[in-house]
């Protein structure tokens, strides 16, 4: 099993359709730097189980539930007139790399799973339009031609990403979350393929970034929710669950947060830059306490799409070092660390101060088992400043530790303990 790529967010470009779609578009590109080029082994689709869709057992419910009920076709079920003020999206876990939900796009709808990305405002979902490449014939693609509240934007999209990119061109529908319905979305229609989705069951992602980010022009999903009453509050939560017997399904909630996962209160943090969910972090502690990285604080990115947590160089070698954790032995992948897997569940909290709040991260969370290793989540990058501090980007593995909520109304982000 290989889930390397995953982890990295590895993107390049594999169709015959990318060539025409970008000589014909003048635009300026977007840069995310999510990831460096690595060395890539295959990856495997997720192991989901049963994933049968419960209803709610009182129509009163102040949350609407859903989950696949079959990931390989993708069906996704809906209770019945609910009358509700957030969404709750059970989500997929993919070996603590990546977590995925259902949407649905059109009239009748079409269901597809997605990511649910703070790094992009931009929804896309896979075309049926120039998506001929084999490895994405399993996957579900949207056909404007079956829906009949499709309409045409005759406007194309693109977005470079730091080792790839997708493109295609703007479209617009009805956009279904259980029976809450947003109409008039817009969306792209990818007839570019990533290889970062080959392999797994997911068929497009939808943007939760703020609106200066990719696909700052076009409103976002929240944001539509927001203006047709879909949805009360610019706000959204991620509890994301660990792979261990007995876990209970992860959940996006959008339009606030939902207590039944989190404890005590959320400390906020405001944002330090208006365009992205990007905070200042006080400082991060490890070895008992004994040792400090962002000693003078330091800024951090919240990227749900990222699976790892990212940051300068020398300060996440010594990190790994004192944790003991040494780098993988592949030249390509020299920014990675791996652990003795016999030491992980005696390994050190490592402790991140937010607002002056101290929050533990544990070696369940800091550490991905796959492919026979226990690697380290903390990876290391060089150039990794902004504003004249270290900058940290703060993945999947940072987030299952912690309750997290992004209040775009108010410009900042809440942390909670996470009630597992």
């Amino acid at each position: 099993m290989h889930l390397l790529p995953v982890v990295l967010l590895t993107l390049t470009l594999v169709s015959s359709c990318i060539a025409d779609v970008l000589n014909t578009v003048n635009r300026p590109r977007v840069h995310f730097g999510r990831g460096q080029p690595q060395q890539r082994p295959n990856r495997p689709h997720a192991s989901t189980g049963q994933g049968v869709m419960q209803r709610p057992s009182q129509l009163q419910t102040s949350t609407i539930d859903i989950k696949l009920s079959n990931l390989d076709n993708g069906v996704m079920q809906r209770p019945s007139q609910l009358q509700t003020s957030t969404i709750d999206i059970k989500l997929s876990n993919l070996e603590n790399t990546m977590y995925y939900g259902p949407i649905s796009v059109g009239t009748p709808g079409q269901t597809f799973n997605v990511v649910f990305d703070t790094g992009s405002s931009a929804m896309w979902i896979l075309s049926t339009r120039c998506l001929t490449d084999p490895a994405f014939q399993k996957h579900r693609k949207y056909n404007n031609l079956l829906s009949r509240t499709y309409k045409k934007k005759r406007k194309p999209f693109a977005a470079e990403y730091s080792i790839g990119a997708v493109a295609g061109v703007w479209s617009e529908d009805t956009v279904t979350l259980a029976d809450a319905s947003v109409e008039n979305q817009t969306f792209g229609e990818a007839t570019l393929i990533l290889d970062i989705f080959e392999d797994v069951d997911v068929d497009g992602s939808v943007g939760l970034g703020l609106p200066n980010m990719f696909g700052g022009r076009e409103p976002n999903l929240l944001n539509n929710m927001v203006n047709q009453g879909v949805v009360q509050a610019p706000v959204f939560s991620f509890y994301l669950n660990r792979v261990e017997p007995g876990a209970r399904y992860s959940c996006l909630t959008l339009g606030g947060a939902n207590p039944a996962y989190y404890t005590g209160d959320f400390t906020f943090v405001d944002l330090s830059d208006p365009n992205q969910w990007q905070f200042k972090m006080d400082r991060i502690h490890f070895n008992n306490g004994e040792d400090t990285v962002c000693d003078r604080g330091c800024q951090a990115l919240i990227d749900s799409q990222s699976s790892m947590i990212i940051g300068p160089h020398e300060d996440v070698l010594r990190l790994n070092r004192k944790l003991g954790a040494e780098p993988l032995s592949d030249p390509g992948l020299s920014n990675m660390y791996v652990f003795e897997c016999s030491s992980v569940n005696s390994l050190p909290d490592v402790e991140f101060v937010l607002n002056g709040e101290k929050f533990s991260l544990t070696s369940k969370d800091y550490v991905i088992k796959m492919d026979g290793q226990c690697l380290s989540a903390f990876m290391g990058r060089k150039a990794m400043m902004r504003d004249g501090q270290s900058f940290w980007r703060l993945g999947n593995a940072f987030m299952r530790g912690f309750y997290t909520q992004f209040d775009k109304g108010n410009r900042r982000i809440g942390f909670a303990r996470t009630k597992y």
